[in-house]
């Protein structure tokens, strides 16, 4: 069995792609930061290659759809255990039956890839709401995350819809990276260790974030607390970075 790792990037793991579809033994997928290796493995480094990884999104665009294509970068999002190598076998399946191969929900592949999109989607929704701002400087606020996936890509343009007229920050604390806009662009840069410290202490302070506790205290009603259905809707996971639950 052979491991291939790429640097994480999407464009690393295209042109990983580009490398892994031809072979006859099993290949699995990882990123080289969180690979740990094994014994009865062999494992390779592929550099990313632009020109690779051009080709093969052209290629996923014009021979099979822009759905597949948008499918594979979910599942290139997504966390989960082996989830790139899943990407590998859906490509591959995609190839070999041609893109109607997506109709076959009763197929293994296929119906993990949905599950996966489901999940990797239902995180960026819920976060569009369990995101909580705090100001760190004039009309600059910041917000600190930890998901299951990495979903501040998909979360862009949402953000930058919603808050237009303020420059804001929101930290992917278990992935070390933000989303930065500044009223012109937005954009995503990996932070250091330091860096990430020195953001989640920076804070102005105002009377909103208290009064938001207050609010929500006074908008509770004790008799009618269901704790079951608030962890169904809201789990204990992300109360961390919820304010109004400190």
């Amino acid at each position: 069995m052979l491991d291939y790792l790429y640097d994480g990037s999407f464009s690393g793991y295209l042109t990983t792609l580009f490398y892994a579809y031809p072979l006859k033994e099993e290949v699995r997928i990882y990123k080289e930061l969180t690979y740990s290796p094994s014994l009865l493995t062999t494992s390779k480094y592929i550099t990313t290659e632009e020109d690779k990884s051009e080709r093969v999104y052209q290629s996923i665009l014009t021979k099979l759809s822009y759905s597949t294509l948008d499918n594979l970068y979910n599942i290139y999002l997504s966390d989960e255990v082996e989830s790139e190598t899943l990407g590998l076998k859906y490509i591959k399946l995609c190839y070999h039956y041609g893109d109607d191969i997506n109709l076959a929900k009763n197929n293994d592949i296929i119906r993990t890839v949905d599950l996966t999109c489901k999940r990797v989607w239902k995180e960026v929704h819920r976060f569009y709401g369990f995101v909580r701002f705090k100001e760190i400087g004039p009309l600059t606020f910041y917000a600190a995350i930890e998901p299951n996936h990495n979903i501040l890509p998909l979360m862009m343009g949402h953000f930058k819809k919603r808050f237009s007229d303020q420059n804001f920050i929101i930290h992917d604390q278990k992935r070390h990276c933000a989303m930065i806009y500044n009223q012109q662009e937005i954009y995503i840069s990996y932070l250091s260790i330091e860096d990430s410290h020195q953001l989640a202490k920076a804070e102005i302070r105002d009377n909103f974030e208290e009064l938001f506790k207050t609010y929500y205290k006074a908008t509770t009603i004790a008799e009618r607390k269901n704790p079951r259905l608030q962890n169904s809707w809201m789990p204990k996971r992300y109360y961390k970075h919820l304010v109004e639950l400190d």
